[in-house]
């Protein structure tokens, strides 16, 4: 079922032109989405009506000679943690089943400003805290490679809509590899920018400094031009940074010369034999073909990285159902940290402060020996649509966080991380991972578009 489609570019420069109608591209948008997602559960949410008036808008804008933008009559999918005023914002969760948002995040009111038009909300499971996507309020969402298995959370709606070409991009966040998981299992782009990068105001709550926003899409240039449109400093987020130079002007870095490194994990965590295996292919193609110089990855990931970034969370967890009734029923996931929350104390919160500062250390350190690293971007192949998520990887026994070793510690380094197909297992996509230091968001950006032109 998977359907590339229209890119974010080729729509916007059709549209731009006057070649194609905003309200044309729309219609098809939400053909497919009526033709496709009664399978895969992708949307909870369409506003047909909106929609259309918002793409009217934009043709009126393009019928007296002004330009739309760069996202110009683009459909974009929103993930439901992302607020639209007026729109339902229960966040996957039956405790907020009747919410209504009475406000817009910067994100998607930047996309709309440059011409985006928003259909509706994509699934997250309950509060973003899985890596699958299912929840009691939606029900399960599933991958369109192959549904008997998931997308990936917890930006799982988002990768199907944009994977089943209901959509050529939707916005997600990525709080634990919630971006790059669900862009490996859907063959999709996730780029994790350096933390703040991507601004979250307004009334974000969290005090972990784990969440990253960004979108999920088919193409780095499509992501390239989603950036170059949402990028820069915003006063309601206290960690957003200014956009840097234009993204979609330097994809075509000369890469030559670079040290690139390549781990099949981190010293902390197995791999799936085939996932390690395509993806070592992946990264030796891509170090050949650019005139990178490997050089030996030696970075081992701390064990107690896992329960620190619980212990970071559980205070945000505990913030979002402080109200929640003693018999009420949450995700086991979310039941987890509510009970790491119970038990805090100072003793607890300034260890896992120590180690996350050792953590930012070691992989400093680690990165004065390259420049990028080259990991999967998941340890293993999509599972099952309902999960659960995995306890074992090839053939060893693997926690909560055993089995997000890859992506999660670059949450709590705040790096700039991206998942670009490298490769299919059992018929589905697994995703290359590419992390570079903190800033060099170009960088990394740049890299994945080497990788994409190599695997064509």
């Amino acid at each position: 079922m998977a359907a590339p489609g229209r890119t974010v570019v080729d729509t916007a420069a059709l549209v731009r032109s006057g070649e194609l109608a905003a309200v044309t591209v729309v219609q098809e948008a939400l053909r497919r989405i009526e033709s496709v997602d009664g399978v895969l559960g992708a949307f909870v949410h369409v506003d047909a009506e909106r929609a259309l008036d918002r793409a009217r808008a934009v043709d009126e804008m393009v019928a007296r000679g002004a330009d739309p933008g760069p996202l110009a009559g683009v459909p974009l999918g929103v993930k439901e943690l992302h607020p639209v005023q007026g729109w339902p914002y229960a966040m996957g969760s039956t405790l907020y089943a009747d919410r209504i948002a009475d406000h817009t995040c910067t994100l998607v009111a930047r996309a709309v400003e440059a011409g985006a038009v928003p259909l509706g909300l994509t699934a997250s499971p309950e509060f973003g805290r899985a890596s699958f996507t299912a929840s009691a309020l939606h029900g399960v969402t599933r991958n369109p490679w192959n549904p008997e298995l998931t997308p990936g959370g917890s930006s799982g709606g988002s990768a199907a809509a944009v994977a089943a070409g209901m959509v050529p991009i939707a916005t997600g966040t990525d709080g634990a590899g919630s971006l790059r998981i669900p862009a490996s299992y859907c063959g999709l782009v996730g780029f994790k920018g350096t933390y703040g990068l991507v601004p979250r105001g307004p009334r974000h709550r969290g005090v972990a400094d784990n969440d990253h926003y960004g979108a999920l899409t088919r193409t780095v240039r499509d992501t390239a031009r989603f950036l170059d449109s949402v990028c820069g400093v915003d006063s309601y987020d206290r960690a957003s940074l200014p956009a840097p130079a234009r993204f979609e002007d330097n994809l075509d870095a000369d890469l030559r010369g670079l040290r690139v490194a390549f781990a099949t994990d981190l010293g902390n965590a197995p791999c799936d034999p085939h996932v390690a295996e395509a993806v070592q292919t992946a990264a030796e193609k891509f170090i050949a073909a650019t005139g990178a110089q490997r050089v030996t990855a030696d970075l081992r990931i701390d064990d107690r990285c896992g329960a620190a970034f619980r212990t970071l969370s559980a205070p945000d967890v505990h913030a979002q159902l402080r109200d929640l009734s003693p018999g009420a029923t949450v995700h086991p996931t979310l039941r987890g940290y509510l009970d790491a929350a119970a038990g805090l104390d100072a003793d607890a919160l300034a260890d896992a402060h120590e180690a996350r500062a050792q953590l930012v250390a070691t992989v400093a350190e680690a990165f004065e020996r390259f420049d990028l690293l080259l990991t999967p971007a998941t340890q293993v192949p999509a599972f099952g649509a309902q999960g659960p998520m995995p306890t074992e990887i090839a053939g060893q026994p693997v926690n909560h966080w055993g089995a997000l070793a890859v992506t999660f510690p670059f949450n709590l380094t705040g790096q700039p991380a991206v998942s670009v197909p490298a490769g299919r297992v059992g018929g589905a996509p697994v995703g290359q991972q590419i992390v570079g230091r903190r800033h060099a968001d170009l960088l990394v950006l740049a890299a994945a578009a080497a990788m994409e032109d190599i695997a064509r």
